[in-house]
C-alpha cells in the first residue's frame, strides 16, 4: 500500500499554507485571511493548547467582576512549539473574527466544550461591557520606543494609522464628526486620506478638505496646516497619561471600553539583554493593566520561562499566568494534521505495525515510540516516531532525520 493511499491528505498535496510559521499581526489582507482560515481549520485544540486557552479565558472571566487588574499571561516553549500559533488563534477566537464568505473563527475551529463555553461567556460579558476587541503584533518594527510601538499595534487594530501624530489627526476628525466628509472631499479630488497623512503638515489637499468640512475653521490653508503641526506634532515618546488617553479614544470613542486582548509576540526576542527595554515593558503593561479596571489583558510570548532568564524575571509580576508548550503538543499536531490516516487504511496499517514491531525496535531502523506510549498513538505516529522522522514522498517511505513543522 502506497502512502498516498493511506493518508487523508496525500503527502504531495499536504502543504502548510503558512509554511509552518504563524505570523502574529493585524494584517487583514485577503491573503492573510486565507492563511488564517487554514490555521483555524487545522488548529488542534488539544493538550496544552486547549488547557492554555481555557486557563487564559477562565482567569480573565474570574477577575473581570472584581474590577481589579488582569494578571498577564506568558506563553513559553522551544522554537517551533507553537507559541505564536496559540497566541494568534486566541486573538482570532477572542473576537470571533469574521472571514470572507460568512465564516468566523469560532465556527471554523474545532474546540473542546470547555473552551467553547468560556468563549460564549466572554461574548456575554462583552455585550455588557462595550464589546470585544483584540490587538496583536510585535514590539519594535523600527519604533524603538515601547509606548509608541504598543500604540502602533493598538492603533492598527482600530483601523487607525500606526504613527501617533497621524492617528491623533484621524481621531480628532472623527471626534469632530467630519471624518467622512474629509474623506469624500479627498476622493472627489483624486486623493486618499492615508496618502495625505504621510505629510499632513504640507498637504494642501488635506487642508482644503478640513476647511470644506468645517467652514470658518481657519483663515487659510496655511493656517490649517500650522494648526495640525501645532496640535498634532511628531513625537519621539509620549507620557503614560498620553498613552492611556490615546488608547481610550481609539477603542472607546463612545466612552464604553471593550474587553480587550493585547498579544505581544516574541517579547523575549525584543527585550534581549536590554534591561531598559525590560523595565519599559514592565512599566507599560503595569500602567495599562491598572488603568482599565480589569478590562484589558496582556499576553506575551517567549522561548524561555520568565524565571529562567535574569532579564525577564522583573516581568514575573506582570505575567504571573504561565502557559508552557512541549514536545508532546507538537507531536500530537503532527499526528492529527500531517499523519492523519484514512479509516479504510487503518486495518492494513495495524497489520504492518504488528508484523514489523520487532524490526521497528531495532536501533538500525526507525526507532519505535516509547513503551509508555499507547498502541493507538504508536500506530497513528507511523511512519513518524519521536526519535526518527520518516519522510513520506512520491509514494515511498524512507527514514531521515526531520523536524515537524510548527503548528
Amino acid at each position: 500500500m502506497l502512502n498516498r493511499d493511506i493518508y487523508v491528505k496525500s503527502p504531495e498535496q499536504n502543504r502548510l499554507a503558512n509554511n509552518g510559521v504563524a505570523e502574529v499581526s493585524e494584517d487583514h489582507s485577503a491573503a492573510a485571511l486565507e492563511v488564517l482560515r487554514y490555521e483555524l481549520e487545522t488548529f488542534v485544540c488539544d493538550g496544552q493548547y486547549a488547557k492554555g486557552i481555557e486557563t487564559i479565558l477562565s482567569t480573565f472571566l474570574r477577575n473581570l467582576g472584581t474590577k481589579s487588574e488582569q494578571p498577564g499571561v506568558w506563553i513559553s516553549g522551544f522554537y517551533g512549539s507553537g507559541k505564536s500559533h496559540l497566541a494568534k488563534m486566541l486573538r482570532a477566537l477572542w473576537t470571533d473574527q469574521p472571514l470572507p464568505g460568512g465564516a468566523s473563527a469560532r465556527g471554523l475551529a474545532h474546540l473542546p466544550n470547555s473552551v467553547s463555553d468560556h468563549l460564549k461567556e466572554l461574548s456575554t460579558q462583552g455585550r455588557r461591557n462595550g464589546g470585544l476587541h483584540a490587538a496583536a503584533g510585535k514590539l519594535g518594527g523600527g519604533v524603538p520606543n515601547v509606548r509608541l510601538a504598543l500604540l502602533g499595534i493598538v492603533f492598527r487594530s482600530a483601523g487607525l494609522p500606526e504613527l501617533y501624530a497621524q492617528a491623533q489627526i484621524v481621531t480628532w476628525l472623527k471626534r469632530e464628526g467630519v471624518f467622512d466628509s474629509v474623506c469624500s472631499y479627498l476622493v472627489d479630488a483624486g486623493r486618499k486620506l492615508e496618502t495625505e497623512l504621510i505629510r499632513p503638515y504640507v498637504s494642501k489637499h488635506l487642508a482644503e478638505a478640513i476647511l470644506h468640512a468645517i467652514p470658518g475653521f481657519a483663515e487659510s490653508e496655511q493656517a490649517t496646516r500650522q494648526f495640525l503641526k501645532a496640535q498634532f506634532p511628531e513625537v519621539q515618546d509620549v507620557t503614560n497619561k498620553q498613552m492611556t488617553t490615546a488608547i481610550q479614544e481609539a477603542l472607546a470613542p463612545d466612552g464604553k471600553f471593550p474587553l480587550t486582548l493585547v498579544v505581544l509576540d516574541e517579547v523575549q526576542q525584543y527585550i534581549g539583554s536590554d534591561a531598559e527595554k525590560a523595565y519599559m515593558v514592565q512599566e507599560v503593561t503595569e500602567t495599562l493593566s491598572k488603568h482599565f479596571n480589569g478590562q484589558l489583558l496582556f499576553v506575551g510570548t517567549g522561548q524561555s520561562a520568565l524565571s529562567g532568564m535574569p532579564n525577564l524575571q522583573r516581568l514575573m509580576g506582570r505575567f504571573p499566568v504561565q502557559v508552557t508548550l512541549g514536545d508532546w503538543d507538537v507531536e500530537n499536531v503532527t499526528r492529527k494534521i500531517i499523519l492523519a490516516k484514512k479509516a479504510t487504511a487503518q486495518p492494513e496499517v495495524d497489520r504492518v505495525w504488528r508484523d514489523n514491531l520487532g524490526e521497528m525496535k531495532s536501533p538500525a531502523t526507525c526507532a519505535a515510540p516509547s513503551s509508555n506510549t499507547s498502541p493507538t498513538t504508536k500506530r497513528s505516529s507511523l511512519p513518524t516516531t519521536p526519535s526518527s522522522r520518516c519522510v513520506a514522498a512520491s509514494g515511498k517511505t524512507s527514514c531521515a532525520p526531520s523536524t515537524p513543522p510548527a503548528p
